[in-house]
């Protein structure tokens, strides 16, 4: 029997009121209501697939995963929540913050064993970017593949099965055990059965589909047809 509201989850801030130091409980009757905010019904999702582009947004990264709304709301879930990490500590979220243009605003971000070497990157209109490789460094092919490299590393969310860790299959034993993923596994993809494949498909889709055009150059370049003339609502000096 499918739950109309199967869990609840707020997308601007997610559990802003714990510490990182103190992990997240698993609510033992499957109730999240006491960490999350606004009803997800899956008879009316929110509109990820087929939102509003400029027409002089060209580029696409995402064709090999199209983004779909079903896909797009569990990889939403994913990355809000806190138990992808070893102690229910931090989640996507905690490093790439919707004020900040869902990136981070220090140098390193703050794992579980440390601060990373590098800042989190922005997300924001990473969809429509040339970019085919991700990291700093480029370690990762592709934005599937580097979802879940952060849950993989030791010092960020730490399953990385090295170090005293516990490996990858151990979240997928946790999240196994949370009633709302087996639901929402068999919403997206038709069975209840968890993989990181599936886990990585739904976490790009949900960061492609995290766009905004509402800048003073995109208002001023809605205007004209080419970005070699000036926008009516900016001012330069010519030399």
């Amino acid at each position: 029997m499918k739950i109309k509201y199967l869990f609840y989850i707020v997308i601007s801030i997610l559990l802003a009121s714990c510490k990182a130091d103190e992990p997240m409980p698993l609510p033992e009757n499957g109730d999240l209501s006491i960490y999350f905010g606004d009803n997800i019904d899956l008879d009316n999702l929110e509109n990820y697939a087929n939102q509003p582009i400029p027409a002089y947004i060209t580029k696409n990264n995402g064709t090999n995963n199209p983004i779909t709304d079903k896909g797009a709301t569990l990889g939403r879930v994913l990355f809000y929540d806190k138990n992808l990490s070893a102690d229910q500590s931090i989640s996507c979220a905690s490093c790439h913050k919707q004020e900040h243009a869902f990136g981070d605003n220090t140098v390193g971000s703050q794992g579980i064993n440390g601060i990373t070497g590098r800042q989190s990157m922005r997300l924001v209109n990473n969809r429509f970017a040339a970019e085919s490789k991700y990291f700093w460094d480029e370690r990762a092919s592709s934005l599937e593949v580097q979802t879940t490299m952060p849950i993989r590393d030791h010092i960020e969310m730490a399953f990385s099965g090295t170090n005293g860790d516990l490996d990858f299959g151990a979240l997928l034993l946790r999240l196994n055990d949370l009633y709302y993923y087996k639901e929402l596994f068999t919403f997206v993809y038709g069975t209840p059965e968890i993989t990181e494949q599936k886990m990585q498909l739904a976490l790009a889709q949900f960061v492609r589909s995290i766009q905004s055009f509402d800048s003073k150059y995109d208002i001023g370049r809605a205007t004209v047809n080419f970005d070699i003339f000036d926008f009516s609502n900016l001012f330069f000096e010519k030399a």
